[in-house]
């Protein structure tokens, strides 16, 4: 017969301390809850299921698994950087050299592998205030310590970074989303970009543009990305925002230093990417005109809903909120006009109106203490009537407060 005993043993006394930590950084607050089935969400960077290339897609993998040859290859083990194909098409997008790319699991993956390579507990990085949580907490994974530079509609506050770095601020990374900053919608201008990349150069730290939705400009004129003629640029890029997020496909644009690092650590976790959907997705990025249709199509969808979004705004909120026009992306950024106006109350009533949206402070690199007047919200994923009657709903909730 045997006994047992109750020790009170728990799994989670296994955790590593990097599994035990819970990062203090980024986040999107508690997730909302007894919402409507059918409530409308202007929440997340989801792309339009209307902007997706189900057909086209369709085919690229059809044709694939169609040929004997081809379907056995892609079926099988690949090499970690990905298959030449694809990084050359991706070569040709970023005005670069193959060899200097690398294909990822999406944006984030790349992020994770490049704080992987740079990062040890305690380095500096500099963020744009506010910014995407996402990365914060990723940050937070890899035990950074984060610096707050503020972002706004005249551009990056690179005045009081250059005097903390004059100053002693020794720095890893400037972390930055130049086109359409999430949550912001700014873009950062050319003048900004180029001394943000001389900073980095005349102070020894990497610069990342991190830019999902630069392709999705649909008004005003575009900006070039940092220029990866220097070695201090790295670029992070995801096909999430235009061939859609299911597929788990992006890429790093690395100065030929940090490539062998950044393979040897994807080496060292999942290998690559699959293979069989970069094959697919490589067959019809090299159909011509097949992505830049994709491109027209999604620009057209958000350009009528960022219109429709921001008519209801000043019709519904008139002298409520102040906004700028979005140029593209997917997100509007807004500020109550009254500060004594408690947002987190109005989501509150919002959702019982049956619509919800994200509250600014969750976006603040120092833990949702700023940001407490603003709101953001994505019009990429909702049609233009759905759009607004979702704000005629937030108006009533702002009635209401």
């Amino acid at each position: 017969m045997t006994s047992t005993i109750d020790s009170g043993f728990q799994t989670s006394d296994l955790l590593s301390t990097l599994g035990a930590r819970e990062s203090a950084l980024g986040g999107f607050g508690p997730a909302t809850t007894g919402l409507a089935a059918d409530a409308i969400r202007l929440l997340g960077g989801v792309p339009a299921n209307e902007a997706l290339p189900v057909a086209q897609l369709g085919r690229a993998f059809a044709e694939t698994l169609a040929d004997p040859a081809e379907s056995a290859v892609a079926l099988q083990y690949s090499v970690v950087h990905g298959i030449e194909p694809l990084r050359a098409w991706v070569a040709e997008h970023e005005g670069t050299a193959a060899d200097r790319v690398l294909i990822t699991n999406g944006a984030l993956h790349g992020l994770s592998l490049l704080f992987a390579a740079l990062l040890d507990p305690g380095d500096i990085v500099a963020v744009e205030s506010p910014t995407f949580p996402l990365a914060l907490r990723l940050l937070g994974h890899y035990d950074a310590r984060v610096v707050p530079v503020p972002v706004s509609a005249e551009g990056l506050d690179l005045d009081s970074l250059e005097q903390r770095l004059r100053d002693g601020l020794r720095l890893k990374l400037l972390y930055l989303i130049p086109d359409f900053q999430n949550p912001t919608g700014t873009t950062l201008s050319a003048a900004d970009r180029a001394r943000a990349v001389g900073l980095a150069e005349q102070y020894g730290f990497v610069v990342v543009s991190d830019n999902p939705y630069r392709d999705l400009r649909f008004a005003g004129t575009a900006v070039d990305d940092l220029s990866v003629d220097s070695d201090a640029v790295v670029r992070v890029n995801t096909f999430s925002k235009t061939l859609g997020p299911g597929l788990r496909l992006g890429w790093i644009v690395a100065p030929s230093r940090l490539v062998p690092a950044l393979t040897r650590l994807r080496s060292n976790t999942d290998q690559h990417s699959s293979l069989l959907t970069q094959t697919a997705v490589a067959r019809l990025l090299h159909t011509p005109g097949t992505f830049d249709g994709i491109l027209s199509t999604a620009r057209d969808l958000y350009r009528d809903r960022a219109a429709a979004l921001a008519s209801e705004l000043r019709d519904s909120l008139r002298g409520a909120v102040e906004f700028d026009d979005p140029e593209g992306g997917i997100f509007l950024w807004a500020e109550a006009t009254d500060p004594a106006v408690d947002l987190a109350a109005v989501k509150t009533r919002a959702n019982g109106f049956g619509t919800d949206f994200a509250l600014g402070r969750y976006f603040d690199p120092d833990g949702a203490v700023r940001y407490t007047d603003r709101f953001r919200l994505g019009f990429s994923n909702n049609t233009p009537e759905d759009l607004r009657i979702a704000v005629r709903r937030v108006a009533a909730a702002f009635a209401a407060e």
